[in-house]
């Protein structure tokens, strides 16, 4: 069950209590620039919670790479600010898996500004969505142990979370579709 091209690029708007218009759209090759200060502007907090270090900086080329289109290995979703024409990342997430397989694994951040505000909630039931349209019927996410917050997010997802075999610093995140 593959989702068609043109489903796959058509995004989604509103506009927030607040006035803000926002958009939930695949990632593009020619994201390089805002994915770079999207990552770049995270704070220490959410980027160790995210990457497992607050100091992580990703070069332009391993930028480029995450951008570069893989359709049958990933999906990845973006919300966008959108204001006087500039998009601007608020929320990343993806699910990578491997090709003819049916378990993926779910990554996402969302800027601090914008964290309670559903951006995370919108992110995980379009990836799953997405998800189910390619076939994958579990998935997974890892998430470190003092990240509280995640971990109760997932739950209320519908996740399971249990110990990592890695040990007591990880947590598992699962759902099957």
């Amino acid at each position: 069950m593959k989702q068609n091209i043109a489903e796959e690029q058509q995004a989604v708007t509103w506009t927030t209590s607040d006035g803000s218009v926002l958009a939930l759209r695949n990632l593009r090759a020619s994201d390089v620039d805002i994915l770079a200060t999207f990552v770049k502007e995270l704070s220490f907090g959410t980027r160790y919670f995210r990457f497992g270090r607050g100091d992580i900086e990703f070069n332009h080329e391993e930028i480029r790479a995450v951008c570069a289109p893989k359709p049958d290995g990933r999906i990845h979703l973006l919300i966008l600010k959108i204001e006087n024409e500039a998009e601007t990342i608020v929320g990343s997430g993806r699910i990578v898996f491997e090709s003819g397989s049916t378990i993926g694994e779910i990554e996402i951040a969302v800027t601090d500004a914008w964290q309670r505000r559903r951006i995370g909630k919108r992110l995980i039931e379009a990836l799953l969505e997405g998800a189910r349209r390619k076939g994958i019927t579990e998935v997974r996410g890892r998430i470190l142990a003092s990240n509280r917050r995640m971990i109760e997010f997932m739950r209320r997802r519908g996740f399971t979370v249990s110990d990592s075999a890695e040990g007591a610093a990880l947590k598992i995140a699962r759902i099957d579709l």
